[in-house]
């Protein structure tokens, strides 16, 4: 008995397990961890594009936590085949944002831009010395995920001032772009906040005489 009791205190004492959260950098890259999506988030999902999703995950990958506008002039310059087909699911995921919270592209960011495995068709390989194989055509799910952008936060956080001119310009880009395209309903609370500080006017007949 005094033997295992000394075996047992010599053991290492059990650690709980660690949440998401609580991982440690590279854990959560591994594991694919990614923050719950914001309330301004809006998704896509282009099903089964005939490519391979190793291939296809390249091309994602370029554009990940880049600027809707900068994303998309990184797949237009990208000698890649399926290019264009990324570039159309984040146009079509940025169209499906203004319908559902009013945003225009200038004031999205790419929050997730991944694929995953679809099924694969198989069709016949003919070989050497009488004997066949199987082609494995595949295919990948595209999942595009665009939010607001928090200007200020991105801001306040630069590293540099050249970071913070990058952002303070893109905000004055996002808010042309917002005015041209809803006009007077661009920024109801600026207005709501000008009509509250503007003096009323005393009615013609209660003018006080000069």
């Amino acid at each position: 008995m005094m033997m295992l009791a000394r075996r047992l205190a010599a053991l290492p004492a059990r650690r709980a397990p660690l949440n998401a959260r609580q991982a440690p950098p590279l854990a959560r890259a591994m594991t694919h961890y990614a923050p719950p999506p914001r309330p301004t988030a809006t998704s896509y999902k282009h099903e089964r594009v005939r490519h391979s999703p190793r291939k296809l995950n390249l091309i994602a990958k370029l554009v990940r936590r880049l600027w809707v506008p900068d994303a998309l002039a990184q797949l237009q310059f990208t000698p890649k085949r399926f290019a264009p087909t990324v570039a159309a699911a984040i146009e079509r995921c940025a169209q499906r944002a203004a319908a559902q919270h009013e945003l225009v592209p200038e004031e999205l960011e790419i929050e997730r831009c991944f694929v995953t495995p679809a099924p694969f068709m198989k069709r016949l390989k003919i070989m050497g010395r009488g004997r066949s194989g199987t082609i494995r055509k595949r295919s990948g799910h595209l999942n595009v995920t665009v939010a607001a952008v928090d200007f200020e936060a991105k801001i306040r956080d630069a590293h540099n001032p050249r970071q913070r001119r990058k952002w303070e310009e893109r905000r004055a880009v996002a808010r042309a772009a917002r005015e041209r395209v809803l006009g007077e309903f661009a920024f109801p609370d600026e207005a709501a906040a000008t009509d509250e500080e503007a003096p009323s006017e005393a009615p013609e007949g209660l003018k006080p005489a000069t």
